[in-house]
């Protein structure tokens, strides 16, 4: 069965331009508008899905956490290589720059259907290298991985703020601050970041 692309990206030139090439490498691609949806369809999914606000990160997430057998490429712009690595860390199984040329796009599209990562060699490096850590800015406290460990639970923010001596209110803020220092857009994605960092 034929794999089928969805490409998702907010500018049409963008996603017409890889729907083209791919097309000539022989794959049905379309651009669907809920992407979670057309993931729900019978046959082999794949998702280019570009990387730019923490709507995308948090439809990342949903795709993993909800769509196992969805191979997701990390569409990153200009290549960056710590969004890379967070991109694979958080379910992505390819990665490739938003100015990636047509026969890249079709080289890590063909790798990834055939069950490989093709990677940029600086991504590679960061990602197994020993040093390689998140900026210290990004490193929780004890107190802050006991939080996600409770919401990983189930646990409301209404009990994890009476558990940890807060009101409501305040542990609302103080959850929403470490987010926005993980880049994250909400409870999931923040799970999924401090899994892939080993902080559960």
């Amino acid at each position: 069965m034929p794999v089928r692309i969805a490409v998702s990206d907010p500018l049409p030139m963008f996603r017409s331009g890889v729907a083209e090439a791919m097309r000539g490498a022989g794959y049905d691609v379309e651009s669907p508008d809920d992407v979670l949806s057309w993931t729900n369809e019978v046959g082999p999914h794949m998702v280019m899905l570009t990387l730019l606000s923490p709507a995308d990160w948090t439809l990342l997430a949903a795709l993993r956490e909800s769509r196992s057998q969805v191979a997701l490429i990390a569409v990153i712009e200009h290549g960056d290589v710590l969004t890379s690595v967070r991109a694979l860390v958080s379910g992505a199984v390819g990665v490739m720059a938003r100015e990636a040329d047509p026969e890249t796009v079709c080289s890590v599209v063909s790798a990834v259907a055939a069950g490989r990562s093709l990677l940029p060699a600086e991504v590679v490096r960061a990602l197994t290298a020993p040093q390689y850590r998140p900026p210290p800015e990004h490193i929780p406290t004890d107190r802050e991985i006991a939080w996600v460990r409770m919401l990983t639970q189930g646990c409301t923010v209404a009990r994890l703020a009476q558990h940890a001596g807060y009101s409501e209110r305040m542990m609302f803020r103080l959850l929403r601050a470490l987010y926005e220092r993980w880049g994250v857009a909400n409870r999931t994605e923040a799970i999924v970041h401090a899994r892939g960092n080993g902080w559960l």
